[in-house]
């Protein structure tokens, strides 16, 4: 490793830089300039040496890294397990190129902009282009970085996340991996793993020859864990700046990934049964299908109907009949478990997703909500209460339906055949 003193860049050129392989005139120059002995045109001609060779294929670069004070320019053998950094001043750096080195600290407007341009209608397609552009932004805090994003708690809801740059790891199974676990679980901001040996199959991405180091950095907001960036770098250590800006990165990351959670809790959610609503769910059924399909496993899809709903209105208005949707919605739900949907589908109608669940499983939760709801009451002012009855249809992925469509068909028909029998009764497909 160079650091950068006079001693080291003669030893440099005397002794490391393979002078056979460079031109006549190069080695002429590089005699001249550990002739006179100056640092400057022993740092150009380092410089220019290794340039050389690169073009020649002898050794490529290795990262970049510069401030307003210093670069670091780095450099590996194609061969040999020979890795060399440049390290000059910034007015070095001005002479020897010719060029400014300008600071590669990211400035926070950056996020500020990004953030600031989602909107309320921004589909999950905008929410992956962001989060691409952010990750994007590491080639600018060291030259050749790649960063990567591996969720550990739930993602937004979006069907396809790129695959190089964005991978899904529980908490518990990364725990699991030495790769990860002083990261999740130290006191920490940050870890950096230097690569001295095989890593391949601990990291949830493909890491390439070139990196020399991994930086990963817990991405936290309150009561969530969302993430780790995953930096791959082509250098083995970070000055404090560029630390600086991974962690502003990793910051601007989560603000995101925040504001994108406040925004679909806003657009997903039904003002008055306070469950989410339709457009929500025609974005999370074909995850759900995904989901399904990946782990070969199943789900139950329920329609639900309030019986006799218009009866309440005519009979007690329809405030009362707004108070008897948030109390059959909200019935339902305290009735699920954690990983279960509601949906309002429309006017009296539920749909519930019930992932995992076969067909007795899936009957005897919808006979449970039946019964439930049965016995819910909405007291009123004047002391009445009312009770109402559902109807359920349901259905399973993939045992009676192969897609959204025929999901909804199978469940909405055997809801037809509930409500025919009497109403307040479950009814599956093929029953």
């Amino acid at each position: 490793m160079h650091r950068g003193s006079d001693k080291d860049y003669r030893y440099l050129l005397t002794r490391i830089i393979p002078r056979r392989r460079l031109s006549g005139e190069r080695r002429a120059a590089i005699d001249g300039a550990l002739a006179g002995g100056a640092r400057i045109p022993c740092v150009r001609q380092a410089y220019l040496a290794l340039e050389d060779l690169c073009a020649l294929g002898e050794f490529r670069r290795d990262g970049l890294t510069h401030t307003e004070r210093s670069v670091s320019l780095g450099y590996r053998s194609a061969r040999e397990a020979v890795r060399l950094s440049l390290v000059m001043t910034a007015d070095e750096w001005r002479s020897v190129t010719g060029r400014e080195p300008a600071a590669d600290r990211i400035v926070p407007s950056v996020f500020a902009g990004i953030i600031s341009s989602l909107a309320l209608n921004d589909s999950p397609k905008t929410i992956v282009s962001r989060v691409e552009e952010m990750l994007g932004l590491a080639r600018h805090i060291v030259g050749g970085a790649r960063a990567k994003l591996l969720f550990i708690n739930n993602a937004p809801p979006v069907r396809e996340w790129p695959r190089d740059s964005v991978a899904f790891l529980p908490q518990s199974e990364a725990l699991k991996r030495r790769f990860y676990h002083a990261c999740l679980t130290g006191s920490t901001p940050h870890t950096l793993i230097r690569l001295a040996g095989d890593h391949s199959g601990e990291s949830a991405f493909d890491i390439d020859a070139g990196t020399g180091s991994v930086l990963l950095l817990p991405l936290l907001a309150r009561d969530i864990r969302w993430a780790i960036l995953e930096a791959h770098l082509p250098v083995d250590s970070l000055d404090r700046s560029a630390l600086s800006s991974f962690s502003i990165l990793g910051q601007g990351i989560v603000r995101l990934l925040e504001n994108n959670r406040h925004l679909e809790t806003m657009v997903s959610i039904d003002r008055l049964s306070r469950v989410h609503n339709r457009n929500y769910y025609e974005l999370q059924l074909p995850l759900e299908i995904e989901r399904a399909n990946r782990s070969r496993s199943s789900f139950a899809f329920l329609m639900i109907d309030i019986d006799d709903f218009k009866k309440v209105n005519d009979t007690y208005g329809h405030d009362t009949g707004d108070g008897v949707l948030r109390l059959v919605a909200q019935t339902i739900r305290r009735s699920l478990r954690k990983i279960d949907l509601i949906f309002r589908y429309g006017g009296e109608e539920f749909v519930v997703l019930l992932p995992g669940a076969g067909a007795d499983s899936a009957r005897r939760t919808a006979e449970r909500i039946r019964g439930v709801v049965a016995r819910a009451e909405l007291a009123l002012e004047d002391g009445r209460k009312v009770k109402v009855t559902i109807s359920v249809g349901g259905c399973i992925y993939p045992g009676n339906a192969q897609n959204e469509n025929q999901l909804l068909r199978m469940a909405d028909k055997a809801l037809y055949e509930a409500k025919e029998e009497g109403k307040n009764r479950v009814v599956f497909h093929g029953e």
